[in-house]
């Protein structure tokens, strides 16, 4: 690995971690391009470590308000009046407890599919061209964008989902945070975006379009830092020090790129145009499909 692949695949990294078109994808077929026929696991490492800075610091106020919300629900629903009410009581605590219920399912199917992602025999089945259809495949679920965009645009304000229990927040029912943990779950495959995942299944399930980003994002860092978490534990090397300033620079790169594409996609959800995402899903599929 050197400087100039260090930046190039940090910059992939970071514009693919949020935008709906697949980091995994990308990585892999980056990767292929410039001649890594071996995946890099520290620096797969320091490249999420980039990102993750980067969500935490563009929805720092939620993060805040979910710690916040925590200890405040802990204190006086457990500790003061050991009240269920006033547990979750705190818009915070109510989103903590949403988030870790979608990390849930998302968890057993990211176990269940490790097996098949990483065979003990080291030959993944996901070659680049099986990488490529499913970001063909990808593009149809973010086409399929272009229709609940549309039906929330066309629905009356009487009539948009209400907050409909004390756990739920931002139309964001129990149900409909496991839901979107399972769909979560699935984009573990490479080639299938989580954030077009987790934003399409809640804007199918009527949560409204900017919340569905917030929570689909927030909802990344516990998926990111589990990641984290196992990449860790396969690793058995120590980074050189020569290595550092590549890895630093790939991670960099990785939180720069990763802050401006979240402020990007946010505008994009705002003026209704995320399917757009689908057309360069579909392109750098077929072409993938024919040239690599």
């Amino acid at each position: 690995m050197d400087l100039l692949r260090a930046i190039i695949l940090g910059a992939v990294q970071g514009a693919t971690e949020f935008l709906p078109v697949s980091s995994s994808g990308h990585l892999k077929l980056g990767q292929s391009l410039l001649g890594l026929s071996e995946p890099q696991l520290l620096f797969d490492i320091v490249l999420h470590v980039g990102t993750l800075l980067s969500v935490m610091l563009f929805y720092r106020n939620d993060v805040m308000l979910a710690i916040r919300g925590l200890f405040k629900g802990i204190h006086q629903g457990i500790i003061q009046q050991r009240s269920t009410q006033k547990l979750l009581e705190p818009e915070g605590m109510r989103l903590s407890l949403l988030i870790v219920l979608s990390t849930i399912p998302t968890g057993i199917l990211g176990i269940l599919l490790k097996k098949v992602l990483d065979p003990e025999s080291g030959q993944s089945i996901f070659t680049t061209k099986m990488v490529c259809a499913l970001l063909i495949l990808n593009g149809i679920i973010l086409m399929s964008n272009a229709f609940f965009l549309k039906r929330e645009e066309s629905l009356p304000e009487d009539e948009k989902p209400k907050r409909t229990s004390t756990l739920s927040l931002w139309n964001i029912s129990p149900w409909i945070a496991l839901i979107i943990g399972i769909a979560q779950g699935c984009a573990v495959l490479p080639g299938i975006s989580r954030s077009g995942m987790t934003i399409t299944v809640a804007l199918a399930l009527m949560v409204q379009r900017l919340h569905a980003a917030r929570y689909s994002f927030l909802l990344s860092i516990p998926a990111i830092l589990g990641a984290l978490v196992l990449k860790l534990k396969d690793m058995e090397s120590i980074p050189q020090s020569q290595d550092l300033m590549i890895f630093g620079a790939g991670a960099l790169c990785a939180a720069l790129v990763g802050y401006v594409c979240l402020i990007l996609l946010t505008r994009m959800l705002r003026n209704a145009h995320f399917h757009h995402f689908a057309w360069y899903c579909w392109l750098v599929g077929i072409i993938g499909l024919f040239m690599l």
